[in-house]
C-alpha cells in the first residue's frame, strides 16, 4: 500500500476507533475489529463473476463507443476487451477521471477495469497495478472523507423528525374534527405515514417502495420484498436489496409501535402494498394520484419525505432524506454507551455494519471529528520525520 493509501487508511480507522469509543460500553477494553479496518479489497480474477463489475463495464462500453444509456449491448461484445478496453485504456482513464467527480463512485468503476487488465496483461503488470493502486487510494480517501460526516446546515435530529411527524399527525386529527374530508385522502397523510416507517423502525434504505402485503410467510414470491401482517405478527422480508447479493435475504421484526400503525392504515385504506403510488411527486409539488394495487417509486418515496421535512419558511424540501433519516437514527441510538452487541443489531436492521454505521450515518460535533483528524495527521507527520530521519518505517 503507497504511503498517501496508508495515511488516508489510518486517519479513516482512528475516526472509527474514536466513534467506538464514544459510543460503545466499557471502551478501555474495546478496540477495533478486524472487519472494521480498512483493508483493500480483494482482487476479482475474472470481473464477469461479479454483477456489478458487468454492469459498470457495460457503461464504460456504450460510453467509449457513443451509444446512449438505454442500448442494450451482449455480453460477448463488452467481453472483447482487446478490441475496446485494453487499446484505449489510455482514453478510457481520461473520459473516467472527467466523468466521475465523486471519488467513492471513480473508485468503483476503475476496480473493474483492474480486473479486466490483470485478466488480460497480467496481475503484476504495471498498467494493471496502476489502476488498481488508484482505486484504492481513492476508496480510501473517500471513505476517509466520509467518516468526518459533522452536521450540516439542513440536518435534523431524530427528536426534530418525530416531532414535525407527530404535528402531521395532529394537524390530521383536527381536519377530521372540523369535518374538512377524511385524513387518509390527503398527501398529508402519506407524509405522516411515510416518516412512521422511518421513525418507529430502525430505517431502511427505499425498499418500503418495493413491498407487497402477504399474510404468510408461505405466500412470499421469491426474489421480492414482502410485510408478513396478520393481527399478531408483522416481519419484514426482504429477499432484493442493495446488499442481498452479499448479505443474503433478513426478517426483520417490526416494533410493535410501528405494526399498529400498519394495521389501521391498511384497516382505514385497504390496499395490497405497503406504500401506494399515492401522488407524482417532484422535488417542487405533489399531486395526489391514489392507487391502492401499484406501489410508489423508490425516488417519489424519497420526493414525499423530503416534502413531508421540508422547511416551514423556505418550503423548500430536505435532500436525500432517506440517507438523513437512517442518519438521525443511528446517531439518536448512539447518543449514549451501548453494547457493541446492539450496535450490530441495530446495524442489522438497517442491512448494513457497524463499520457503515459507524462511518456514514452517525453524525458527530464537527469540533469532535476535527480533533481525531488533528491528532492522526500529528501521528502521521511524526512517522513521517522519523523515517526521513533514516530510521526503520
Amino acid at each position: 500500500m503507497h504511503a498517501e493509501s496508508n495515511h488516508y487508511a489510518q486517519s479513516y480507522e482512528a475516526e472509527l476507533k474514536s466513534r467506538l469509543d464514544r459510543c460503545v460500553k466499557f471502551p478501555e477494553i474495546f478496540s477495533l475489529p478486524p472487519c472494521m479496518r480498512n483493508n483493500p479489497r480483494a482482487y476479482v480474477e475474472n470481473p464477469w463473476d461479479v454483477a456489478s463489475y458487468v454492469t459498470k463495464l457495460k457503461t464504460l462500453y456504450r460510453a467509449m463507443h457513443a451509444l446512449k444509456r438505454t442500448t442494450p449491448v451482449s455480453d460477448s461484445l463488452v467481453q472483447q476487451y482487446s478490441e475496446w478496453l485494453v487499446p484505449k485504456v489510455d482514453e478510457l482513464y481520461a473520459y473516467m477521471r472527467e466523468k466521475y467527480t465523486n471519488l467513492s463512485v471513480l473508485s468503483s468503476m476503475m476496480l473493474p477495469v483492474a480486473s479486466v487488465l490483470g485478466r488480460e496483461l497480467g496481475r503484476d503488470h504495471a498498467i494493471t497495478a496502476k489502476w488498481r493502486d488508484e482505486a484504492t487510494e481513492l476508496r480510501f480517501r473517500a471513505d476517509e472523507q466520509a467518516s468526518h460526516n459533522v452536521p450540516d446546515e439542513d440536518f435534523k435530529t431524530y427528536q426534530d423528525i418525530c416531532h414535525r411527524r407527530d404535528a402531521i399527525r395532529k394537524q390530521l386529527d383536527q381536519e377530521d374534527q372540523e369535518d374538512q374530508g377524511p385524513a387518509q385522502h390527503t398527501i398529508q397523510y402519506w407524509q405522516w405515514f411515510a416518516l412512521c416507517l422511518y421513525t418507529m423502525q430502525p430505517p431502511l434504505r427505499a425498499d418500503w417502495a418495493t413491498m407487497s402485503i402477504i399474510d404468510g410467510v408461505d405466500k412470499a414470491l421469491p426474489g421480492q420484498n414482502h410485510l408478513v401482517l396478520t393481527p399478531n405478527t408483522a416481519i419484514i422480508l426482504i429477499r432484493h436489496d442493495k446488499v442481498s447479493r452479499r448479505k443474503g435475504g433478513a426478517q426483520i421484526p417490526i416494533k410493535d409501535e410501528l405494526r399498529a400503525v400498519l394495521l389501521e392504515s391498511i384497516r382505514t385504506f385497504p390496499r395490497s402494498v405497503v406504500v401506494p403510488c399515492t401522488y407524482k411527486a417532484s422535488r417542487k409539488a405533489l399531486y395526489l394520484s391514489y392507487c391502492p394495487h401499484k406501489s410508489i417509486t423508490m425516488i417519489n418515496l424519497s420526493h414525499l419525505l423530503g416534502h413531508a421535512m421540508a422547511s416551514p419558511d423556505t418550503k423548500t424540501p430536505w435532500s436525500r432524506p432517506v440517507q438523513r433519516l437512517r442518519a438521525a437514527y443511528s446517531t439518536h441510538i448512539m447518543s449514549v454507551p451501548v453494547s457493541y452487541h446492539t450496535m450490530k443489531e441495530v446495524a442489522a436492521a438497517q442491512r448494513h455494519s457497524v463499520k457503515t454505521m459507524l462511518a456514514h450515518y452517525m453524525v458527530v460535533p464537527a469540533a469532535a471529528s476535527r480533533a481525531t483528524k488533528d491528532e492522526t495527521d500529528t501521528d502521521t507527520a511524526a512517522a513521517e520525520g522519523t523515517n526521513r530521519r533514516g530510521s526503520p518505517p
